[in-house]
């Protein structure tokens, strides 16, 4: 049974607390992305978190069962009614589990050899990291500094076919992730 759109609609909302949350559709069920770490899947309308040492420390009740045939096992969330406990379980899950791995795209456009974050208004990651060297430390600062996200055609201009925000996101991320680790 693939899961309904109603009930990603209900469990989005349930983690909407925990960050930015967004959901990929895959052969009838779905990947679920926190700040855009893969944090766990939804399928057959149970929600399913990927294992970490943080996680099993929070769970109300282990119970632990590969998501579909042939997974890893990951921990099934046996309720999704009480949105605080969703909130925490997941931020402290995803303090755990790693960034998603950059993939290289050859642009399909010409774009005087820029390599543009938000295709839109032609922002690249220099001016990103440029806004956060100028103290912008939030997406929402970042969008303002380089005026990035302004023009709604983002499935038209972006070669990804979708918005640039979590590239956004995971720019700042990394670029924070890297001064602390230059700090140690």
């Amino acid at each position: 049974m693939a899961t309904s759109e109603e009930f990603m609609t209900y469990i989005s909302d349930q983690l909407s607390d925990a960050g930015v949350i967004t959901c990929r559709k895959m052969f009838g069920e779905y990947t679920i992305y926190c700040d855009t770490k893969v944090i766990g899947m939804v399928c057959d309308g149970q929600l399913f978190l990927k294992k970490t040492n943080a996680g099993f420390r929070l769970l109300k009740e282990v119970c632990e069962v590969p998501a579909y045939k042939g997974a890893k096992p990951s921990f099934l969330i046996t309720s999704t009614d009480d949105r605080e406990y969703l909130t925490k379980l997941v931020r402290a899950s995803w303090s755990e589990l790693p960034y998603p791995k950059p993939k290289k795209k050859k642009l399909k456009n010409n774009c005087d050899d820029a390599q543009y974050v938000c295709f839109c208004s032609k922002v690249t990651e220099e001016m990103i990291a440029e806004a956060i060297s100028k103290g912008a430390s939030s997406p929402e600062e970042v969008i303002e500094a380089t005026g990035a996200m302004k023009n709604p055609d983002c499935k038209v201009n972006n070669p990804k076919g979708i918005c640039c925000y979590n590239d956004i996101v995971r720019i700042i991320a990394e670029h924070f992730e890297k001064q602390s680790i230059e700090v140690k």
